[in-house]
């Protein structure tokens, strides 16, 4: 019954194996296929380098047995002898090839390293490019490109780990396998080819052993993807500034130590787990073959010399050519990991690039126009509906909206109204599952996309602090203009548009002053302030053309005085333009144009402050409610 049912399972056996094989043979590919975004030259130096590298040490084998070969008659015939001349010789040529093999190693090595240097910076270039290509937010709501993201930047974090590292480790293998071969060679013309065979295959089948664990310990890896997230989420919360504070006044230090440990641990128990059922089984037959088949070779070549057929020196390059042999069978530090784990995150960068062309997907190049100057007369809305992923809920449903282009329109509701996802889907930053979106008429899918969004200037609730000097941080608004104004006029211009002239000009070192108390004479705002800075980088959004502007709840840490203060500012320094104000609060937006209500995903209320408030609806009472509470604030200084 069990020989029944091992020849019943052999042909599944060998389909693994075959499988092994093809996906060896792909991931082999794979590096082959990136390696030159290295350059050709260098890799070809490369290459050169490695088949020195593991043909030297053969040289130096088959000398250094000379030696040892030619000692006694040297000896015998003393230093005027031919024989002493010809051990000199050969002295001579071991010499030259053990100080070859000591330049030739750190240059395999530093090409090695140019090679995976060069390999990664492509391979950042292409994440970067990917994570952009889209325009949509879409494709980081899925948890599978979460995860390969996640993954493949931090795999590349780590040196040893990258797709330039895979690259640098397919290198090395040359120098391993040339050594292994020649000397193979060398047992098989001093010796014996059959034991040649055996020692080979020996070194092969540890190699094989070996290879088979790292990608059993791959897969097991990939597996887990979602755990390592985790864990590396818990501990860059701990190392990082933003959570210092809350961590340390809610004493929380202790719990998330536990998370991270727990998390670690559910990264790593499976692939010790794998670890061992392969050391403890099949890697022990494997290395015990292999010690086997050595022993074979050198025990027959030790017979030979006690019968006098091998000479001494022979049987010393035999010994040292079968431990050679055998030595492919060895875990190589500076390859086996790095070609198994290194191209991993390729793999997650190529499945990133996937998902990201495919949310790129636009209209074919002759439906692309120009959205220049657009909107002149309105952006409409029509039987807009959205719903994020992982949600059964819409956050749009069967929206409709006019905006009118050159007016102020206020977009208010609660919290989870809908009315973020609404200028998302405006800016192309999501993309509607049903209706259409169109400015003067024409879909904005007829766009490229990034034009369509060159339209916008937005202020965003998480807007981003940049690290930077205040010019930068107002520049980014437009570069290009940045960059050609060598006198700073625009930026000055939108500062002062914005009021924060009085604030630079109190900083230590004006427009250049570095916004972050992390830099030596570096300066940190406040909320208000930052908020002039974001203002004043929108305006020069419309410097460069821009002209839809969006403030999506950007002030959120002021009071409500303060908040009313600033949207009025805002109103006042875009009139005339298209602004759309996002906004929880009803009391802050009475001055907009038009206000529409949101609640649920769709318009409840649509028209001005005092229509709105005749009409005594939803609007009405919360603009009662928020504005009682108002008037009971103390007054407090706007920053």
């Amino acid at each position: 019954m069990a020989a029944t049912t091992a020849v019943r399972d052999r042909p599944g056996a060998v389909r693994r194996f075959g499988g092994y094989l093809r996906g060896r043979a792909h991931a082999r590919l794979e590096i082959l296929r990136v390696l030159p975004d290295a350059g050709w030259p260098l890799v070809a130096t490369g290459i050169v380098l490695e088949v020195l590298a593991g043909a030297l040490p053969i040289g130096f084998m088959v000398s250094t047995a000379a030696v040892v070969t030619r000692v006694p008659a040297a000896v015998a015939g003393g230093l005027t002898s031919p024989a002493w001349a010809d051990l000199r010789q050969v002295l001579v040529y071991a010499a030259v090839l053990f100080t070859a093999q000591q330049l030739v190693a750190p240059s395999k090595t530093f090409v090695g390293q140019v090679v995976a240097r060069r390999v990664d910076d492509r391979s950042y270039d292409r994440v970067m490019a990917a994570s952009f290509r889209a325009g949509s937010l879409a494709p980081f709501e899925d948890q599978a490109v979460l995860d390969d993201l996640g993954d493949t930047v931090n795999l590349m974090k780590v040196a040893d780990l990258t797709p330039g590292a895979a690259c640098a480790g397919l290198l090395a293998l040359i120098s391993h396998y040339v050594q292994a071969l020649g000397a193979a060679v060398v047992v098989g013309v001093m010796f014996s080819w059959w034991a040649a065979a055996v020692v080979a295959i020996g070194g092969l089948t540890l190699r094989f052993a070996n290879r088979i664990g790292l990608e059993f310990f791959g897969r097991i890896w990939e597996r887990h993807i979602r755990d390592r997230r985790r864990r590396i989420y818990f501990r860059d919360l701990m190392l990082r500034e933003g959570g210092a504070k809350e961590i340390r006044v809610y004493g929380i230090l202790d719990w998330l130590k536990g998370r991270h440990q727990q998390a670690a641990m559910e990264s790593m128990q499976p692939i010790w787990q794998a670890r061992r059922r392969i050391y403890y089984g099949p890697y022990v037959i494997y290395t015990v073959a292999a010690v086997a088949a050595g022993a074979t070779s050198l025990g027959a070549a030790g017979s030979s010399a006690a019968r006098g057929m091998l000479a001494v020196g022979s049987l010393v390059l035999v010994a040292q050519s079968c431990i050679a042999t055998l030595r492919i069978g060895a875990y190589i530090e500076e390859s086996d990991t790095k070609t198994q784990y290194g191209m991993l995150a390729h793999q997650a960068l190529e499945r990133f690039e996937r998902l990201s062309a495919a949310a790129a997907t636009v209209r074919p190049a002759g439906a692309v126009q120009d959205p220049a100057g657009l909107p002149r007369r309105e952006i409409r809305l029509q039987g807009v509906r959205f719903t994020y992923p992982g949600s059964e809920r819409p956050a749009l449903r069967n929206l409709d909206l006019i905006i009118e282009a050159g007016r102020s329109l206020a977009i208010v509701g609660l919290n989870g109204a809908g009315k973020t996802t609404l200028v998302k889907l405006l800016a192309r930053l999501y993309e509607p599952q049903q209706g259409t979106i169109s400015a003067d008429g024409i879909d904005v899918n007829d766009f490229e996309v990034g034009r369509w969004q060159r339209r916008f200037a937005a202020i965003f609730q998480d807007f981003i602090h940049f690290e930077l000097s205040v010019r930068d941080n107002v520049g980014f608004g437009a570069v290009d203009l940045a960059r050609q104004d060598a006198q700073d006029k625009r930026v000055l211009s939108v500062l002062e548009r914005a009021g924060a002239t009085a604030l630079v000009r109190d900083l230590p070192h004006g427009l250049d002053t570095i916004l972050s108390r992390q830099y030596a004479q570096g300066a940190q705002l406040s909320g208000g302030q930052w908020q002039r800075i974001a203002i004043a980088r929108a305006l020069m959004a419309v410097e460069a053309g821009a002209s839809v502007l969006v403030l999506d709840e950007p002030t959120a840490s002021l009071d409500v005085r303060a908040e009313v203060e600033f949207y009025e500012r805002f109103l006042d320094l875009t009139r005339g333009l298209t602004s759309i104000i996002i906004s929880h609060r009803f009391s802050t937006v009475r001055r907009a144009d038009r206000i529409v209500v949101l609640a649920d995903g769709e318009i409840v209320e649509d028209g001005t402050h005092d229509q709105l408030m005749a009409q005594g609806g939803e609007y009405a009472r919360l603009f009662k409610l928020q504005t009682a509470q108002f008037a009971h604030e103390p007054e407090v200084a706007t920053p």
